[in-house]
Order: structure tokens, then sequence, then C-alpha cells
């Protein structure tokens, strides 16, 4: 059982990993955004609906630890209904960015639609139901697809009304840090999820190993963007330099014993990351427009 604290709303709402879906969604909309789709307010629903469809996959995520409190514990109650209060206001998360989704819908039309639902039914097996992803090893996968791939092209086809292969290959070095930001979790709960018998991808393979995959999916979003720039896809890749000077504390805490700051500084390299990453698309994006927009749009 994990400390009462970390049940408390803020805890369970995991702030820093709401940089996922920021920059997810952003990146999508930025690349719609340069091809000429230029629409503030469609813009600004994506993201909403984005963040808060993952603070309520964040603060459901707690439910799969109500089994596993011993009913005669000291706090049982307390956390009980701290749990069961983080689950209905995530089940309001969802509703609202459900209305928001349908509302994208109405204007993109059925693809979105299914896109959306695919999404939400492969997020709730994150670690309930048949599928349990977080339990078979196969969380970080299913997070690279949904939470990378999924909502950076989702967020593309809201902005846009269509697919593109582009966009696929743009999601694909972000994707892979949203994996990283995971298994940053998985690393940080090692001992925990191993003695609860929880199957994670670094209980099944060692931490050692995992530690190799976690550089190794730093290394590969390092090499697709050379990839991408060598190729004319990036423009400036300059800015991927500062997200760097963050692994140097990232590599004592994979070594520490105490790992707490782990996923909350695995968090702060993903956000920087993926703002580096935005700013190498950004030739064509112009801020007087957005300013002139959003000015025009809240004046409405």
């Amino acid at each position: 059982m994990k400390p009462r604290h970390q049940y408390k709303f803020i805890q369970a709402l995991r702030p820093f990993s709401l940089s996922v879906a920021i920059i997810s969604c952003g990146l999508g909309i930025l690349i719609a955004w340069n091809e000429g789709h230029q629409h503030v307010g469609l813009a600004l629903w994506i993201m909403l609906g984005g963040i808060l469809a993952q603070a309520g996959i964040n603060l459901i995520n707690d439910v799969e630890d109500l089994p596993q409190i011993p009913r005669d514990h000291a706090h049982y109650t307390v956390v009980k209904n701290l749990i069961s209060r983080n689950i209905k206001i995530g089940i309001a998360c969802f509703v609202l960015a459900s209305l928001i989704g349908l509302y994208l819908v109405s204007i993109q039309g059925w693809p979105l639609f299914l896109l959306i639902l695919f999404s939400a039914l492969a997020s709730l097996s994150y670690n309930i139901g048949p599928l349990n992803f977080k339990h078979r090893g196969l969380a970080i996968v299913q997070v690279f697809l949904l939470m990378g791939i999924v909502m950076i092209q989702g967020a593309y086809l809201a902005m846009s009304g269509h697919f593109s292969a582009l966009v696929l290959l743009h999601s694909i070095p972000v994707s892979l840090l949203v994996s990283l930001l995971l298994l940053s979790n998985e690393l940080r709960d090692w001992e925990v999820d191993k003695k609860n018998d929880i199957h994670t991808l670094t209980v099944r393979i060692g931490y050692q190993n995992a530690v190799r995959l976690y550089w190794f999916l730093v290394a590969t979003s390092y090499l697709l963007a050379i990839v991408f720039f060598l190729i004319g896809q990036l423009h400036q890749p300059i800015a991927l330099l500062i997200p760097l000077l963050l692994l140097f504390p990232i590599k004592h805490y994979l070594s520490a014993s105490e790992r707490s700051k782990l996923t909350p500084m695995t968090g702060r390299f993903f956000f920087l990351y993926g703002i580096a990453y935005m700013l190498a698309l950004s030739t064509l994006f112009d801020t007087a427009m957005v300013t002139t927009q959003l000015t025009h749009y809240f004046a409405q």
C-alpha cells in the first residue's frame, strides 16, 4: 500500500505527467497549423480535451489499489474515501473530455469519433479489465501508441480533418519519450511492484535491463531527430541540446537507492524535448498571427 498522502488529489492527478497531453496535442496542432489549418478556437478545445482526458486517466489509476488495502488498516476508510473521490473527479474529467470530443467530431466527422472511441477503450485497459497492459508488461507499448502516436495524430485530425503520414513520422521521437516517462515510473516503483507481484516490464526484465532500455529510448529519439534533420524535416535542431543537461541528474537518480525524483525529472526532460522538437518544426509558425487570432477569439 502506498503512503496515504499519495492518494490526495494533487498527488493522484500527477501534474508533471500532464505534459504528455500538452506536448502530444501541441505537436499535432502545430503541424496542422504549419500546413495552413489555422484555427485558434479548435486548437484550444483540442488542448483542453487532451488534458482533461489524461487527468481522468491519472485520477482513476489508483482504483487497482483498493483490493490491496487491508480492511483492518488504520487508514483504510480515509484512503478508500480519497480513492473514491478521485475516481468521481476522474469520471467528471472524462465526461467533459467526451463533450469536447463530440464537438470536434461534429466538425471533422466520424474518423475522429472512431479514433477517440478506440483511445478511450484502450486507455481504460491500462491496469483494469482482461487486457491489463500494466500487469502484462506492455504498458510502455500502450502509452507509446495511445498517448503518443494516436494522440498526436488525433490532434492533427481534429485540426485538419484528415490523417497524415508526415505526422506519424514526427510522432515517433516524442512517443518514445512518452514511454520513457512511464518507464521511469516503473523504475521508481520496482521494489514495491516486485513485492506485490505486479508484473510490469521492469519487474519482468530486471532493473538493470530496464535502465538500458531507458537510455535506448533517449538515444533513439535523438537519433531519429538527427535523421529527420538530414532529410530536411527539422529546421532548428540546436534547441534539442538543451534537454540533454537534465540527463546528468537523471543518471544519478537511476543509480540511487532513493528514486522518488526520477519520474518528475524525466517529466521535465520529456517536456523540454517536446518544446525543443516543436521549435525545430516551427519555421512557418507565425507568433504574431497566433496572438492576433487569440485576441480576436476571446474578444468575440
